[in-house]
């Protein structure tokens, strides 16, 4: 894989709000068909060829256990100090965990990421041997669903010790082989337990917003002439990545999904 850093981390003019791939999520209001959707995803077939989809892979495991489990628990207090309702409260916990819950992940998530994605692309997946990264997704779930504040600091609390629990006991390291064989570094760690651990509604509203965005790339790709931005067909294949992954996901849940090899 290269060790060159591709280009794309810049903003891209004429479509505002939409940054550097670390700050694109939830972008693009538009409202599209499935449809639409799925005619964006085949859209400029040429940018899935370069050097450019390429993405170094930089591990960040370097907090200890002790520094993760109080990273967790300052961020639970302060989001409680100022929370009104579990659901604006998830998502601002979501934001200040997610970096946090990736280097546990890193450190003590086995086996449990290739699993999940040899179940959305090579079905039927093995039990994983240390299930971290599925019970991390299950457990924000489960933070989605709290009917109120007091069951939400309740289970935020349980996810602390969960990850601190995981830590303590020999940890063993995440294994990237299927994150790289299936979407080629294009999608991180936190971003994939991000799409496992959200409820059917938030990916239903992703996969649209994803649309709208994908369809304003895709017209201004065809509307250059001669040569056009490297930035642009890099972040057009990373949507497309991500479109593909929650909609196989979605397939997983309702036991639709079927093999579909790597993207």
């Amino acid at each position: 894989m290269s060790t060159k850093k591709p280009p794309g981390d810049e903003t891209i003019k004429g479509l505002p709000g939409f940054a550097a791939r670390a700050e694109d999520s939830f972008i693009g209001r538009s409202r599209v068909s499935l449809s639409d959707i799925k005619r964006a995803a085949e859209a400029a077939p040429e940018v899935s060829q370069g050097a450019w989809r390429e993405r170094v892979f930089t591990p960040r495991a370097v907090m200890s256990r002790d520094e993760v489990k109080a990273g967790l628990q300052a961020a639970l207090r302060t989001l409680m100090a100022s929370a009104n309702h579990p659901r604006s409260a998830m998502e601002s916990l979501k934001t200040a965990w997610l970096p946090l819950l990736r280097q546990a992940l890193e450190q003590a998530g086995g086996d449990g990421l290739d699993v999940w994605l040899m179940s959305l692309f090579s079905p039927p997946a093995r039990a994983p041997k240390q299930p971290l990264f599925s019970s991390l997704a299950d457990a924000l779930q489960r933070l989605r669903l709290a009917r109120d504040l007091a069951v939400f600091e309740e289970e935020a609390l349980k996810t602390v010790e969960l990850v601190d629990g995981a830590l303590a006991s020999a940890p063993v390291k995440l294994s990237f082989k299927q994150m790289e064989r299936q979407l080629e570094g294009k999608l991180e760690v936190d971003e994939l337990l991000a799409i496992r651990g959200a409820a059917d509604d938030d990916l239903n509203h992703r996969l649209q917003e994803i649309g709208g965005t994908m369809t304003q790339l895709r017209d201004q790709i065809r509307s250059m002439p001669g040569k056009q931005p490297d930035g642009m067909y890099s972040n057009f294949v990373r949507l497309k990545t991500e479109l593909k992954v929650i909609d196989t996901e979605l397939k997983r849940r309702s036991g639709t999904v079927k093999p579909s090899g790597a993207l």
